[in-house]
């Protein structure tokens, strides 16, 4: 009996799989028809759209040459018609221009017949002479505005070199000022550490650099001054190294040096920046 109901389960089972793969044949079978309905559709869609877009292309295009077209035949006309009128204008001056020299020939003739000789003579040179005159004076007065202007341009870039030197030397009297007050500082600090030998050494190795960074300072504003003929008002003193003391270890104290003072003053002569 078990057997029996086993095998019609199994027929069953069967059955149901047969089933389930039919309707899902025939669902891939429905799907496939409308994937391939939409596909024809689309195909026929996108043809139609382009062909649409050509025509309309081509209608686009058709009317742009017909626009060049009108807009040419429209300039040529325009050409065509100035043309005619500038001949017209021509050929009325012309005429005009020919009867005002009759005229001219006319006057002047019943004119020297009326009037004496003896001023196309005079006249002629008076005018000459004017002119002669006037040509050297506007010549006098060009080359005395040429003159002024190479004398203002040499003035302009004597004023702006001075400036950039003078500006280079507040510059340099600054960190001049800024390192004296540093120095300073470091005195009091290695006055500061007596008895720490190593505090010592450290210091005046900074000192000793910072002596060296003044006295580079110092040499550059003596050659800016040197070259630009500008005098520097006040200077800082010597400086000595510090270096450890005798028996108690201590440094000796180090002379305070004075900070540089931004004061400027202006070489004497005509040329205030020395020939720069």
């Amino acid at each position: 009996m078990n057997n029996s109901e086993n095998s019609a389960l199994m027929a069953l089972s069967e059955l149901k799989n047969l089933e389930a793969d039919r309707v899902r044949q025939e669902e891939e079978a429905r799907l496939a028809a409308e994937a391939a309905e939409r596909h024809a559709r689309e195909e026929a869609e996108r043809v139609a759209r382009e062909a649409a877009e050509r025509r309309a292309a081509e209608e686009a295009a058709r009317l742009e040459a017909e626009r060049v077209a009108r807009e040419a035949q429209d300039r040529e006309e325009r050409l065509r018609i100035q043309e005619a009128e500038a001949r017209a204008r021509a050929e009325q001056e012309a005429r005009l221009k020919e009867e005002q020299m009759r005229l001219d020939a006319q006057i002047k003739l019943s004119e020297e017949k009326a009037k004496p000789k003896w001023p196309l003579v005079v006249v002629p040179i008076l005018v000459l002479g004017l002119g002669v005159a006037g040509f050297f004076w506007w010549q006098s007065v060009k080359q005395a505005e040429v003159e002024k202007a190479q004398a203002d341009e040499i003035a302009r870039k004597q004023a702006e070199a001075l400036e950039a030197v003078t500006a280079q030397l507040n510059n340099l009297a600054a960190e001049q000022e800024r390192m004296s007050n540093e120095r300073s500082q470091l005195e009091k600090d290695l006055e500061a550490a007596k008895g720490d030998e190593n505090k010592q050494k450290e210091l005046e190795a900074k000192l000793k650099a910072l002596d060296e960074k003044m006295a580079a300072n110092e040499a550059e504003q003596e050659a800016a001054s040197a070259t630009s003929g500008v005098k520097r008002k006040g200077s800082s003193g010597k400086r000595k190294s510090s270096s450890s003391g005798g028996g108690d270890g201590g440094a000796s104290d180090p002379p305070k040096s004075s900070g540089r003072k931004n004061k400027l003053g202006l070489g004497s002569g005509d040329d205030p920046l020395g020939g720069i």
